[in-house]
């Protein structure tokens, strides 16, 4: 079976979608897509504190998403990212 690659929005390197967080924006609710299944705009971050971190301090998602993002989105995201990787 082919490896479905993925970029990673912050550090953009490639890897496989397997081993990093789906981000999906439904409406105006981000959150993170574990079964990575829901249709909408997505975007994928590699599995380290430096990209995580990087995230959330450049506020990457609002770029990629195209609207302004409120920095308890990105506290809520980052919680549960770190949360979720240990």
């Amino acid at each position: 079976m082919k490896e479905v690659l993925r970029t990673c929005c912050v550090c953009r390197k490639k890897q496989n979608k397997n081993l990093m967080y789906r981000l999906s924006n439904q409406g105006e609710k981000i959150f993170i897509d574990n079964k990575k299944k829901y249709c909408g705009k997505a975007t994928y971050v590699c599995k380290n504190d430096e990209c995580i971190n990087s995230l959330v301090n450049k506020k990457v998602l609002n770029k990629i998403f195209k609207h302004n993002i409120g920095i308890d989105v990105y506290k809520r995201i980052s919680e549960e990212l770190i949360d979720t990787k240990h």
